[in-house]
C-alpha cells in the first residue's frame, strides 16, 4: 500500500462525505475495511486502467442518499443506489488528480452498483494500492483503490 496515496484519498472522501452528504467522520477507530455491503464501482483509465471501490456499512446508505437529495424522509432503494455511484465517482474524480498529479489524464466509466462487493470485478490484474475506512456514527465507509499490476509503482513516483 501507499501511504501517501491513503491519506490523499482519506482527506478527499471525508472532505466529499461532509460536503455532499453532511456525514461527519468520527476519531473512533474503526474496523478493518469490510467488503459485505452494497457498493459502488468506478473504473477508469487513463496512463493505466484501475478501478475505486466505495462500501457503506450500518445506515450510511439511507443517511448519505437522504441528506444528498434534502429528504428527511428516507428515499427509494433506486435513489439509495443513485447517490452511493454519485458518491463514488466524485470520490473518484477528486483523489486522482490529487494522487497522480493534475497533469494526468483519466477518464471514469459509468459507475456500477453491486448489492454485495463480493461479487465485484476480476480484479486479479490490479493491485491494491490503497485502501481505507472512515467511521461514522451510523457505520463505515471503505474504499479501495486498484491499478493495473504493472503500474503499482507509478504511485510511489507520483506521490
Amino acid at each position: 500500500m501507499n501511504s501517501q496515496a491513503e491519506k490523499i484519498l482519506y482527506r478527499k472522501a471525508a472532505l466529499i462525505f461532509e460536503e455532499m452528504g453532511f456525514l461527519m467522520p468520527q476519531s473512533d477507530i474503526c474496523d478493518d475495511c469490510q467488503t459485505d455491503d452494497s457498493g459502488a464501482s468506478v473504473s477508469f483509465t487513463g496512463p493505466f486502467k484501475g478501478c475505486l471501490l466505495l462500501s457503506l456499512g450500518g445506515e450510511i446508505l439511507s443517511i448519505l442518499s437522504s441528506n444528498m437529495l434534502g429528504q428527511e424522509e428516507p428515499v427509494s432503494k433506486q435513489m439509495e443506489e443513485d447517490a452511493l455511484r454519485e458518491a463514488a465517482n466524485v470520490i473518484c474524480g477528486n483523489a486522482l488528480p490529487e494522487i497522480y498529479g493534475a497533469k494526468e489524464v483519466f477518464h471514469l466509466d459509468t459507475p456500477v452498483f453491486y448489492n454485495n462487493m463480493h461479487s465485484v470485478l476480476d480484479l486479479s490484474e490490479q493491485s491494491c494500492i490503497a485502501k481505507i475506512a472512515i467511521p461514522f456514527e451510523c457505520g463505515q465507509a471503505n474504499i479501495f483503490l486498484y491499478a493495473e499490476s504493472k503500474e503499482a509503482d507509478y504511485v510511489s513516483a507520483a506521490g
